[in-house]
């Protein structure tokens, strides 16, 4: 442990090398500087900002699109399963041959 002698030679040190401190005058020009560097942090958080924004727009896009496709090509359309008619019974309904009417 330092006794009381050191520690007050110590304090005097300190104080005398405070004495030669003068003001420092600053750049004219500094607060024109800070503000700059303020403003174009800013404008690029708001262009991060702009671009994530528009990101995000196309992504919730996409899955909506997505979204409503896959609702679309699921879904079973609602028709009636009515009997199908294919070859010469088809034929004869599509040109009024079943009947043995004349229709002259």
């Amino acid at each position: 442990m330092k006794n009381k002698q050191e520690i007050d030679k110590a304090v005097e040190q300190t104080l005398n090398s405070l004495d030669g401190v003068q003001q420092c005058d600053a750049n004219e020009y500094l607060y024109v500087k800070i503000l700059n560097r303020m403003r174009d942090a800013k404008e690029e958080a708001v262009k991060f900002n702009r671009l994530m924004l528009r990101l995000s727009f196309v992504l919730a896009l996409f899955v909506c699109v997505n979204g409503l496709s896959y609702y679309l090509l699921t879904v079973k359309p609602n028709t009636k399963q009515g009997k199908t008619v294919s070859g010469s019974s088809a034929f004869s309904n599509a040109y009024q041959l079943n009947n043995n009417s004349y229709s002259y």
